[in-house]
Order: structure tokens, then C-alpha cells, then sequence
């Protein structure tokens, strides 16, 4: 499993939004994709103007066939600012 870090600068008057398109696309993803495990949107307590984003996928292959053909929708007002893919070592959530 690899999990896939996603930092976005959306102004917190549309968080809300953001949050609800986030939800939305993950839903989409998981359910159209192969590999694509869902996802977890996360806001920094100290940073409103953040949100963090963390994808779970099968394979980092299943993710890289996603991003070619992607090309989804963006989220109008939000600016992508960070991407990081990590390998998942051990999980123990509940």
C-alpha cells in the first residue's frame, strides 16, 4: 500500500466547499478507479488556509496510471502546493 500527501492553500472561506468536492471526488475515484482505497481530508490546526489531503492506493502503479489519465476537475480558488507518495510501512488505525 502507498499513501499519497496532498497539501492545498484554500482560503477558509471556502473550506466548506473544498471539503464537499474533496468527499465528492474521493467517493468518484474510489469507486471508478482500480487500487484507489479512499482518502482522508485533514486542516492544521495552526494553518486555516490548509488543508491536507491523504490518499490510500494499492499500488504506487495503480496511482500512476490514475494521474495519466486523470485530468479531473480542479476545485476553483484552491492551489495544490505539495505532493508526496509514501510507502505504507505499518498501519495500525483503527
Amino acid at each position: 500500500m502507498i499513501r499519497v500527501l496532498y497539501r492545498w492553500q484554500v482560503p477558509a472561506a471556502k473550506r466548506d466547499a473544498f471539503a464537499a468536492w474533496w468527499h465528492a471526488g474521493t467517493l468518484r475515484i474510489r469507486a471508478e478507479r482500480a487500487g484507489a482505497m479512499g482518502s482522508t481530508l485533514l486542516r492544521p490546526l495552526d494553518d486555516a488556509d490548509h488543508m491536507v489531503g491523504a490518499a490510500r492506493w494499492r499500488t504506487r502503479e495503480d496511482l500512476e496510471a490514475f494521474w495519466a489519465s486523470a485530468g479531473g476537475d480542479g476545485f476553483d480558488g484552491a492551489r495544490l502546493v505539495a505532493t508526496e507518495v509514501l510507502e505504507e510501512v505499518d498501519d495500525l488505525t483503527r
